[in-house]
């Protein structure tokens, strides 16, 4: 963000107005609490309140997940409904979030289904785009595909190769700015070294006694099956 931006916090519900308070941690974003609307002057660009207010001449926030109070402030502030997610797999996933030309939000997660709700919350609340993940790690971009798959019609995976050094975020960034390779349920076709490490991976995960087929590895790969349902399938095939 390159200016401060003034928001106004009208609630009589103390709790939610403290949870609202420590969440905000950028600087730029000055909350002021309000008693009553009359006193709204043109130094505000966004007003936070619990319910909907009718006839209310600025931007108005409902705080639902607040975890993505401060991108949702400054996507009211930028008028932006349609973000870039971009993903860095890895140990930690780092995030990043772009719209109207800027980076609006970024963070890190330790677990994907972590950074699903997020995502979801991104979706329902906001409106998201695409969603580019990097093509590398394959055994983390596969449990990510996996806890992103209701998504996938507008999931990218992008090359990573020769995109520099840096953290997670600075990763994701350029992975959301870079041009998508192929649109995840339509033209991925998954290498030979990572379904053979997805067949790996099943076997340690089976404690030995499964490797999975080519086919259900690919499957994994584009989404369509999760470990656990490959691993069932196949056991189930070997029995019969």
């Amino acid at each position: 963000m390159d200016q401060t931006l003034i928001v106004g916090l009208y609630t009589k519900d103390f709790a939610l107005l403290n949870k609202i308070t420590n969440k905000i941690k950028d600087k730029k974003i000055k909350l002021r609490h309000l008693d009553n609307l009359s006193s709204v002057g043109n130094d505000f660009q966004v007003l936070i309140s619990k319910k909907r207010i009718k006839d209310c001449k600025i931007p108005q926030i409902q705080p639902d997940n607040l975890d993505i109070l401060e991108l949702k402030i400054r996507c009211k502030l930028y008028d932006c409904s349609d973000l870039v997610i971009g993903i860095d797999p890895g140990g930690m996933i780092g995030l990043s979030a772009i719209g109207a030309g800027r980076i609006l939000f970024i963070d890190t997660y330790d677990k994907p289904s972590e950074l699903a709700l997020i995502v979801k919350s991104m979706h329902l609340e906001i409106g998201v785009k695409t969603i580019k993940i990097g093509s590398g790690s394959p055994p983390e971009r596969t449990r990510i595909l996996d806890a992103l798959k209701e998504y996938s019609g507008i999931i990218q995976l992008v090359n990573e190769q020769n995109s520099g050094s840096g953290s997670h975020t600075e990763a994701a960034t350029r992975i959301a700015l870079r041009q998508g390779e192929y649109n995840l349920d339509k033209k991925y076709q998954p290498k030979d070294g990572e379904i053979s490490w997805i067949q790996k991976e099943s076997r340690r995960l089976s404690k030995g006694l499964v490797t999975i087929d080519k086919e259900l590895a690919h499957e994994i790969l584009i989404g369509e099956k999760t470990m656990d349902e490959a691993i069932k399938i196949y056991t189930k095939k070997m029995k019969n």
